[in-house]
């Protein structure tokens, strides 16, 4: 049975804190998993942690292959090699040879073109990130507890690792949290438009004129009471038809692109009509002012 073992190593006399060590070790357990899947999506493991002793914690999360029905050595290898490397002091070609070859060392049933697909594999996931950024938040749970001085990963529960990484290189390690989207709450200005009606509504309900304006061809809601009684009740006199010109304060508002970082808008409305102008000249009823 292949064991792979998280072990924290810890500042003399001092214990760590559940809370970091429960919410390193799911990280863990997910960077396992992430990779085992990546690499035979079929496999099953358990992963189950026991308590270390005093100056250290080897969350000994024996990974075990419960399919024992996966013959092929070099899968289960490849993962345990890709997670230690993970958790090793240096990165680097060198640092994979050494690793694999002492992971292999006392394994018989691993040949030497087995090795050499084993460090071919692992090198290919490492290249493409698997398991990073559930490593990165191990390296940033156990950043909050002081008392934890380093953390390596182990084939032996027993042992301690021959690879730590030391505190100092935890915030390299864990990189960049990812930032909480703040929402913002939408702004609004005002601007003066000429605008030619392309299309209104004669009724009261939500739809929107539709507008040829500076910005294009624009949709907006009238909110100008006054402007809007009067031409739906016919006191206007204006027969409502394309082409009209309206002289208006428009409220457009904006909203904010999270993932652009841009405002956009989404949404026109026309608070007050100033003039309205037909092929006769302006209307008497709004004057601009």
């Amino acid at each position: 049975m292949d064991h792979l073992n998280l072990y924290l190593d810890l500042e003399p006399g001092e214990r760590a804190d559940l809370e970091v060590v429960a919410k390193s070790s799911l990280a863990f357990a997910h960077a396992i998993r992430e990779i085992a899947y990546i690499v035979d999506p079929s496999l099953s493991i358990k992963i189950e942690f026991e308590s270390g002793t005093e100056g250290s914690l080897s969350l000994n999360s024996v990974v075990k292959f419960i399919k024992e029905q996966i013959p092929d050595p070099v899968t289960r290898k490849v993962i345990i090699v890709t997670v230690a490397l993970w958790f090793a002091k240096e990165f680097g070609a060198a640092v994979l040879g050494v690793v694999v070859s002492t992971i292999l060392t006392d394994d018989p049933s691993i040949s030497q073109q087995d090795v050499d697909r084993i460090a071919n594999k692992v090198h290919e996931l490492l290249q493409q990130d698997v398991g990073k950024r559930p490593v990165q938040e191990v390296y940033r749970e156990l950043h909050k507890d002081p008392s934890v001085k380093g953390v390596g990963v182990t084939i032996d529960k027993a042992k301690r690792p021959d690879s730590i990484v030391p505190r100092n290189k935890f915030p390299e390690r864990m990189g960049q949290a990812e930032e909480p989207i703040e929402e913002q709450k939408p702004r609004s200005r005002t601007e003066r438009m000429m605008l030619t009606l392309i299309s209104p509504v004669l009724q009261r309900n939500s739809n929107k004129w539709r507008f040829l304006s500076k910005d294009g061809t624009i949709y907006a809601a009238i909110k100008d009471e006054e402007f809007l009684n009067d031409i739906i009740s016919g006191r206007a006199n204006i027969p409502m038809r394309g082409g009209i010109l309206l002289w208006a304060d428009v409220e457009i508002i904006e909203t904010k692109d999270m993932k652009n970082k841009v405002w956009v808008v989404s949404e026109r409305n026309i608070i007050k009509v100033l003039d309205l102008i037909t092929d006769g000249g302006s209307s008497d009823l709004f004057p601009i002012e």
